[in-house]
């Protein structure tokens, strides 16, 4: 009886597999080549001709198409401008692709890489598609991967470092809003040398307006000098990003003087060079940079006003991956 009760348990699991697997792809309209709900978030990789997409509880983390429009105005212009390279954090980034370019310094010489989900951490470092993307960045030597909250490693940690990245997923829920929140920014200040910079992901520009000057508005209030910027990402639409410099240390203007005269001519890119540096930091005629910000409310853990700005966002204006 045990024995034929098993084999009914296996023939159940052997049919439902299936199932899941075709329920996963129908929610998507490339192959699905991996899908796992994990603990803390669902991942799934497509593969359509001889590109990947990467996404985060349905939304696109990077498609291999055009991942460098992404990754690398994330990384560069604020190692860049950094006072020293030697020690990087790096909260989120667990594909690995923002370290891959961090370790194209050599005066580089530790990378902390705070990243909640293991599994993703573990992906980017056994499966073949992410290890050839990121060039089996979070293998090297120099790169430590700590799984943990980003607040609470905060929190915990008493280093100093030449240049923080934020690399997290967009604040479309409460829990995430926290991490672009007063009380975090100021902690992350807190993290930085003299000279140091600060760079973070800040959604887009054009689709959730408010949300970006949301993001700018508490970064000057948790102490920083700003430099919003922003590139197109055909996969994502526009993108947006703000590098934020201690006000003691630089004034805003003379962050994005600097900025427009920064070259990379001594770095293997695929995208970025001094005339996209150049774009990027200009809006435009009736952009972000020329709203009103005054009736933008700042972000902060007990009023997460960041969370209602990016609900209403254009967000549908953009092509759906699915």
């Amino acid at each position: 009886m045990f024995v034929v009760c098993f084999l009914f348990l296996i023939g159940i699991v052997a049919i439902a597999e299936p199932i899941v697997r075709f329920g996963e792809q129908r929610q998507y309209k490339d192959r699905v080549i991996y899908a796992e709900q994990t603990a803390f978030q669902k991942i799934v990789m497509t593969r359509w001709k001889t590109f990947y997409w990467l996404f985060i509880n349905g939304q696109t983390q990077f498609s291999s198409f055009d991942e460098e429009k992404y990754h690398e105005p994330l990384v560069h212009p604020a190692l860049k401008l950094t006072a020293n390279r030697s020690s990087i954090l790096v909260l989120g980034g667990g594909d690995g692709l923002a370290a891959r370019e961090i370790l194209k310094y050599p005066d580089v010489r530790s990378i902390t890489l705070v990243d909640l989900d293991p599994k993703m951490t573990n992906l980017a470092q056994t499966h073949p598609v992410l290890l050839n993307l990121n060039k089996s960045s979070l293998k090297d030597g120099r790169v430590h991967v700590i799984n943990k909250d980003a607040a609470a490693f905060l929190r915990d940690d008493s280093n100093l470092y030449g240049a923080i990245i934020l690399d997290l997923p967009d604040p479309d829920t409460v829990d995430l809003t926290h991490l672009y929140s007063l009380g975090f920014y100021r902690e992350i200040r807190r993290r930085l040398i003299r000279g140091g910079i600060f760079v973070t992901q800040a959604t887009s520009p054009y689709f959730s307006e408010k949300a970006f000057l949301c993001i700018k508005k508490t970064l000057i209030k948790a102490g920083f000098s700003v430099l919003p910027y922003h590139n197109h990402v055909p996969t994502m639409g526009e993108w947006g990003w703000i590098i934020g410099a201690r006000s003691q240390d630089q004034n805003p203007l003379a962050l994005k003087k600097r900025a427009l005269t920064l070259q990379f001519d001594d770095l293997t890119l695929k995208f970025l060079n001094s005339g996209a540096m150049m774009s990027m930091v200009h809006f435009g005629k009736g952009s972000v940079d020329e709203k009103e910000e005054r009736d933008i409310r700042i972000n902060t853990k007990l009023n997460p006003e960041l969370h209602q700005y990016y609900r209403e966002g254009s967000w549908g204006v953009v092509d759906s991956p699915f």
